[in-house]
Formats: C-alpha cells, sequence, structure tokens
C-alpha cells in the first residue's frame, strides 16, 4: 500500500502510530506498533475510502502494516534531521479538514465509528505536516527533463490508456439551503420520491425530460441529465464507484451519496489515450514518486523493522 502515501492520499491524515501494552504487530526501530493501533488505523482506511473493505478474520493485511511503517519510517528520519512545523500551521491544516469533516455527515460518522476524535485528529495532522516537509525536502532539487518524460510515456502507454463513461442523472438532493443534511424524514421521502422516478425511466418514461424538470443539479438538468464523458478520478468516489459498475443502455441504478440519491444511466462507454502532453505533469509526479519509494527503501535499510 506504499501507493497510498506516494499518491497523496495520506495528506489528509498520516496514521503514525505510538507504543501501547497491548501485542504487537511490528517494531520500527524503538516504536512498537500494537495490534489495537493496526485495526484502527485498517478502520481509518477504510472510513475514508481508502480501502474498500476490511479484513474480517483477523489478520494481519500486509499492505495496511507496509502503509504504517513507511509513515512511521519517513516521521523518524524527519524528527533525525529536526523538520519540524509551527502550531499556526497545525491549526490551520486542522481547521481546514475539521470543515471538510463537518460539511459531510456521512464521512464524520465514519471517522467517528473508527475512533477517530478531534484530539487524535489534531496529533495526526502534525505528523503529517512533517512527513510532508520532509518528502518536500527531498524532492526540492530534483530535476526531470524532457527526455526523461518522453522516455517513461513511451514504455508505459497502456498505463495512460482510461476507462470514461457517459452517463445521465437526475440528482434528488438531500442537502437545505446551509448545504446540511436534512432531517432523516425528509430524507426518507426524498428517497421515496427518487425511487418513484426511478421506476418511470425504467418503465420508459424519458430521461431526458424527468431530469429538466426533477433534477437539483441545474447545470446538467438543462441538459437533460447529460453529464458527458468522464473517468473515475474525474467526480465523487462514492458515485463514480458505483457508476462505474453499471452497463450501458441497461435499466437506471439508483446511488446514494453524500449530495443526494442520483438516479444514473449510462449512455455511452470508450477507452482512451491520454496525449503526451496532457500526461506530462503526471509522468513528472510519477518519477518523483519513484525517486522518493527508492529513498523510502533507503531508509528502510538503515532501520531495525521487524515484523512480530
Amino acid at each position: 500500500m506504499r501507493k497510498i502515501v506516494l499518491m497523496g492520499l495520506v495528506a489528509l491524515i498520516s496514521i503514525n502510530m505510538v507504543a501501547c501494552n497491548k501485542s504487537t504487530v511490528a517494531k520500527i526501530n524503538d516504536v512498537k506498533i500494537s495490534k489495537d493501533e493496526y485495526k484502527k488505523t485498517e478502520d481509518f482506511l477504510y472510513a475514508t475510502g481508502t480501502i474498500e473493505s476490511k479484513d474480517k478474520s483477523n489478520q494481519v493485511n500486509s499492505d495496511i502494516l507496509s502503509f504504517i511503517i513507511d509513515n512511521e519510517v519517513v516521521y523518524q528520519a524527519a524528527q533525525e534531521e529536526g523538520i519540524k512545523v509551527k502550531d499556526f500551521e497545525v491549526n490551520e491544516k486542522f481547521n481546514n479538514i475539521k470543515e471538510t469533516i463537518d460539511e459531510n455527515p456521512a464521512y464524520k460518522e465514519k471517522l467517528k465509528e473508527a475512533g477517530i476524535n478531534e484530539e487524535f485528529l489534531k496529533k495526526q495532522v502534525k505528523k503529517d505536516l512533517i512527513v510532508s516537509k520532509y518528502k518536500e525536502n527531498f524532492l526540492k532539487d530534483i530535476k526531470i527533463s524532457d527526455k526523461e518524460i518522453k522516455s517513461y510515456y513511451e514504455s508505459h502507454k497502456d498505463e495512460f490508456k482510461i476507462q470514461e463513461v457517459r452517463a445521465s442523472q437526475i440528482l434528488i438532493s438531500t442537502l437545505d439551503d446551509d448545504n446540511k443534511q436534512v432531517s432523516k424524514e425528509e430524507k426518507e421521502k426524498l428517497k421515496t420520491k427518487a425511487e418513484k422516478l426511478l421506476n418511470k425511466v425504467n418503465n420508459g418514461e424519458e430521461f431526458n425530460k424527468l431530469a429538466k424538470k426533477y433534477s437539483d443539479d441545474k447545470n446538467s438538468g438543462k441538459d437533460g441529465g447529460d453529464l458527458g464523458f468522464f473517468s473515475k478520478e474525474d467526480k465523487n468516489i462514492d458515485f463514480t464507484k458505483e457508476v462505474f459498475k453499471l452497463d450501458k443502455e441497461k435499466n437506471a441504478a439508483l446511488i446514494e451519496t453524500s449530495y443526494g440519491y442520483h438516479i444514473v444511466k449510462i449512455t455511452d462507454k470508450r477507452i482512451v489515450t491520454k496525449s503526451l502532453e496532457d500526461s506530462k505533469d503526471d509522468i513528472k509526479y510519477r518519477i518523483l514518486n519513484e525517486k522518493y519509494s527508492k529513498q523510502i527503501d533507503s531508509l528502510y535499510k538503515k532501520g531495525k523493522i521487524t515484523i512480530t
């Protein structure tokens, strides 16, 4: 799961654990990782959508353990280099995250279930900022030439093929005028409304007319619900992970997200290859992350890591 670290998904929170009295799953230099701490990390990654399912067999997932160890070895290296962050940096990042969480009640509830409270969150924000500064310091003087970028593109061309779908939607929003979730009672009424619209669509009524009349997404609604072509990364992950499971020209489906109920119908699918020009920033990002990955490997070799 090093990819999680390198792709920036720990920009929200970096889980760097401290020792406790429970049985350990690993030891990184003098820092122990307990089984309880491992499970909390797994719960957190599941709550944030970084992993799609949890291991119910109580086994240690090597990817999640690698994620924990990666962050810990970098954090320890940052401490050795004297990298610090100021309180105002921590508070600013924490407040931004808290505001984002407060705007998404479903996400907030998942974090609560995972045991992520404000005290825990603030500690992890501080560690994450330190880890980020270490990475920034390591990468700041590395230059990537156009020749390197072109060579990478030519040798990894298949990786720049992406699937796109074209879909239409009717959104029944569950947010009030203040962008807050409506009451449970009101939400049930809205769900019933969405289900009735779904039945109308699947019984042959014209999607575009229903979208123009009922959709709370006015941008797509005026176009009959058409969202155009998009990839998995272009829209909300809770939306796209369900949309990309749907088949072209099949019945519409009802998808729930933090925005509300989406009646979605797939109208087309395609595979496109991004051009070199459009891929340059992505390629540079990948090359830099490969170099950073090698740096993490060197920290592994220097440290004393025991898997128990």
